[in-house]
C-alpha cells in the first residue's frame, strides 16, 4: 500500500514539474522582468505552493509510516519487504533511513514462531542470505546521489557491498563452482592419465601416467592462472576510481562492486565533461578523495587520464 501511494505521489510531482502553469513559462518570466512591478499577484501561485507543501507532508508521512512498519520488532524483513521499502523511500525522495534498514536486514532479531509471549533469536549476520542484493544497493545509491548527500552515499556503500555477508554470498555465487572444480581437477586428471597410459607401449604404464598427469596439470594450472589474472586485473569498466598499486588480486575481485559504486559517486560529484576532470575542488570533493584513498583506491589516477598516457 505504501508503495502504491508513493508511486502516486511521485507521478503527481512529475506531472506538476512537466506541466508548469502559464506564469512559469519562459515568455512570462521575460515579461515579468520588465513589468514585474505592475503585474498583479497571481492567486494560482499560492495554490501551487500549498499543493507542494501538501505533497511534501504526504511524502514525509508515508516515509515515516513505512519506517515504523519495517522497524517494528514483530516484523521480519524479507528480501521482498526490503525491495519495497527501498523503492518507497526512493520514490518519496527520503533515502536517509536506508543505511539503518540495511543493517537491520542482517542483524534484526527474528521472532520465534509459536512463542507466547513472543521471543526473539539473534540472527547470524554473516550468512549469505543476509547480504544486500547489488540491484537494491544501486537503487539506494541513486536516491542518495539525487539528494546530494555525500555521507549518506558513504553509509549506503558501507552497509551494502562492504558488509561481510555480501562477500560471503559473492564467493558462493561466483567462486564456489570454480574452486570446487580446481579441487577435483587433480583427481579427474589422474584418472584420465591412468586410462590414456594403457594406449601406448613405448614406456612403462606407471611412468606414462606420471608424465601425462604432470603435463596436463601444468597446462590446466597455467591456463587457469592466466585467466584469473586477466579477470582480476581488467580495468575497462573503471571510469574515475581505480585500484592503488599493490592491491592484492584477491581484494580487487572481492571488492569490485564496492569500487564500482564509489566510481558512480565520483562521477556524480565531479564534472561531467571529460576534459574538465581534475579541476574539481571544494570540501566535499576533498573528503571524497580522502575517503577513496583510505580504501586502497585512487581517484583520477594521473597516468590513466586523457592526454596523460
Amino acid at each position: 500500500a505504501c508503495e502504491k501511494l508513493a508511486l502516486m505521489v511521485d507521478e503527481e510531482i512529475q506531472s506538476s514539474t512537466k506541466d508548469p502553469g502559464p506564469e512559469h513559462t519562459p515568455a512570462a518570466k521575460l515579461l515579468s522582468l520588465e513589468e514585474g512591478k505592475d503585474l498583479p499577484k497571481c492567486p494560482g501561485r499560492k495554490n501551487a505552493q500549498s499543493m507542494g507543501s501538501t505533497r511534501n507532508a504526504i511524502a514525509r508521512l508515508l516515509s515515516s509510516t513505512a519506517y515504523r512498519v519495517v522497524t517494528d520488532p514483530k516484523v521480519y524483513i524479507t528480501s521482498q519487504i526490503l525491495s519495497s521499502y527501498v523503492r518507497v523511500q526512493t520514490l518519496l525522495g527520503c533515502p536517509r533511513t536506508l543505511p539503518e534498514i540495511f543493517k537491520l536486514y542482517a542483524r534484526k532479531p527474528v521472532p520465534k514462531p509459536q512463542s507466547s509471549p513472543i521471543r526473539y533469536s539473534a540472527p547470524y549476520p554473516y550468512k549469505p542470505s543476509a547480504h544486500i542484493p547489488l540491484e537494491i544497493a544501486k537503487v539506494a545509491l541513486t536516491a542518495a546521489i539525487r539528494t546530494k548527500n555525500l555521507p549518506l552515499c558513504f553509509d549506503i556503500i558501507d552497509r551494502s557491498v562492504c558488509a561481510p555477508a555480501y562477500r560471503v554470498s559473492k564467493f558462493f555465487r561466483k567462486a564456489f563452482a570454480p574452486f570446487t572444480a580446481a579441487t577435483l581437477a587433480p583427481f579427474a586428471i589422474y584418472k584420465l592419465a591412468s586410462e590414456l597410459s594403457s594406449y601406448q607401449s613405448t614406456m612403462d604404464s606407471a611412468m606414462a601416467t606420471r608424465l601425462l598427469f604432470a603435463g596436463t596439470m601444468a597446462y590446466v594450472g597455467f591456463t587457469a592462472m592466466i585467466g584469473a589474472v586477466a579477470v582480476t586485473t581488467a580495468n575497462d569498466q573503471m571510469d574515475r576510481v581505480t585500484w592503488a598499486t599493490g592491491t592484492p588480486l584477491r581484494d580487487r575481485w572481492t571488492r569490485e562492486e564496492e569500487r564500482m559504486l564509489i566510481d558512480r559517486v565520483a562521477g556524480a560529484w565531479g564534472f561531467q565533461q571529460r576534459w574538465r576532470r581534475g579541476e574539481e575542488e571544494g570540501q566535499d570533493w576533498e573528503a571524497l578523495r580522502e575517503w577513496i584513498g583510505m580504501r586502497g583506491m585512487v581517484l583520477d589516477k594521473t597516468e590513466l587520464m586523457d592526454g596523460m598516457e
